[in-house]
């Protein structure tokens, strides 16, 4: 007899979850922005029960905060997040270039290529351009065959993708993204470690100038919004 496994539909709090997280992440809901169980409910056509749950499942993984008499806010991005993440994701990727680079096959670099040629031509969506340049580094670490540092660095890209959807904005930042892939994809190509970590590195720090840029701008305008 043939067993097949059932693909079980994501339920109503995941539903609203992944959709608040989301709108979260492409900062169609800003930060600091109040959160209302209603309001989403309706926007994503469910009930506010799961939505409530959602909201609490997102407080713990630090997305919302809850304050209290006052409501459920979106949380702030620091610089000290930043820099955090930035920390992080360095040493991540520099440990993913030294796994992969022995390993790596030319179908690999193939792969990289398509994923390059796909976020070329997305230049024009913010939103698409940050999804596929994820989709770039969780590859690389994917090919390292190491399935926790997989889970880290998704971890990691989703706080990643949520810093730099607006700093992706700033001038030629999105052409700079660009050219800093493709030298790590000739790095590995070439199996030249210590300039693929160098690329992989400089890219990050880019990655890190813009952010903090888009942030400090934004902090500008806040603050000259409240004078």
């Amino acid at each position: 007899m043939s067993l097949f496994k059932v693909q079980q539909a994501p339920s109503l709090k995941q539903q609203a979850y992944e959709g608040i997280k989301n709108a979260i992440i492409l900062q169609k809901i800003p930060p600091g922005s109040a959160l209302f169980e209603r309001d989403l409910g309706e926007s994503l056509e469910i009930s506010r029960t799961p939505v409530r749950e959602a909201i609490l499942l997102l407080e713990m993984e630090g997305w919302v905060k809850s304050i209290p008499r006052k409501g459920t806010f979106v949380s702030q991005i620091t610089i000290s997040d930043v820099e955090e993440v930035i920390q992080i994701r360095k040493a991540l990727e520099s440990l993913i270039i030294e796994l992969i680079i022995p390993i790596i096959k030319e179908r690999d670099i193939e792969q990289l290529n398509e994923i390059y040629v796909k976020q070329l031509g997305q230049v024009e969506d913010n939103g698409q351009f940050i999804s596929v340049d994820k989709d770039f580094h969780i590859y690389l670490s994917e090919l390292s065959g190491n399935r926790r540092l997989v889970y880290l660095m998704n971890t990691i890209s989703e706080q990643i993708r949520w810093f730099g959807v607006s700093a992706v904005n700033l001038p030629n930042r999105k052409e700079q993204t660009l050219k800093e892939h493709a030298r790590i994809i000739d790095c590995l190509k070439n199996k030249e470690v210590e300039k693929a970590k160098k690329a992989a590195l400089e890219h990050i720090e880019h990655t890190r100038t813009a952010i903090l840029s888009s942030l400090n701008a934004t902090n500008e305008s806040v603050s000259e919004e409240g004078e």
